[in-house]
């Protein structure tokens, strides 16, 4: 990454303070500075006993969810807090995903192989950043998953569900339209403004990522 998207240590506060206050473009700010880092952390904590099982992507996207619904919580405590503090949000949600493993006793053919997981969050990328000489600015995939998953993390939490259930995991609109009692035409609508959010919110996130050559 640039140095734009790099916080100093005397940027956090101040701009946790405004993510706190409701201002999600701080929050998009703070997670895009620390994706990597946590990326790499949930990577590690998959290793090899729950490769294919578990995708890295997943374990954050619920990670920067709670991080958004609790960001008011957080208190610096020392040297690299936040850091400190959402790991810890991590490791719940990724041991929460290993229990929901064991409780579900999946068989091999229901396993995530082959980055199949990756490809849905590469897919909605490409849907929110349709313009390839925007994409081709963002140095890497994991920089434009990042921004996705930390938009995500600052829309409201009824957008958000309607992004994750229809344009991430492809559920059936007359599934989610039974769920949240309303008519299905209703739910392709708001699903299609949540899109159209999510694709403005990544394109003024690109400004905190990093820049191909």
């Amino acid at each position: 990454m640039h140095s734009d998207p790099l916080l100093n240590q005397d940027e956090i506060p101040g701009i946790v303070r405004a993510a706190a206050e409701g201002d999600p473009e701080a929050l998009t700010r703070l997670l895009c500075a620390h994706h990597a880092r946590l990326f790499g952390l949930a990577k590690r904590k998959i290793g090899v006993d729950w490769q294919g099982k578990i995708e890295a992507e997943d374990v954050l996207q619920e990670t920067y969810a709670e991080i958004g619904q609790h960001i008011a919580t957080f208190t610096a405590d020392g040297e690299d807090a936040f850091f400190r503090w959402s790991a810890r949000i991590l490791d719940r949600r990724f041991i929460d995903q290993v229990r929901g493993l064991r409780r579900k006793r999946r068989d091999v053919s229901r396993e995530v192989r082959g980055g199949a997981n990756s490809s849905r969050y590469e897919t909605l990328v490409e849907r929110c950043l349709p313009d390839h000489a925007t994409a081709s600015k963002m140095l890497r995939r994991q920089d434009a998953v990042a921004a996705v998953l930390a938009c995500l993390a600052g829309m409201t939490p009824e957008h958000r569900e309607l992004v994750e259930r229809i344009h991430l995991r492809g559920e059936a609109v007359a599934d989610v339209a039974r769920d949240v009692g309303k008519s299905e035409d209703a739910v392709r609508r708001m699903a299609g403004r949540a899109l159209a959010e999510l694709t403005t919110k990544v394109g003024r996130a690109s400004r905190y990522l990093s820049r191909g050559s």
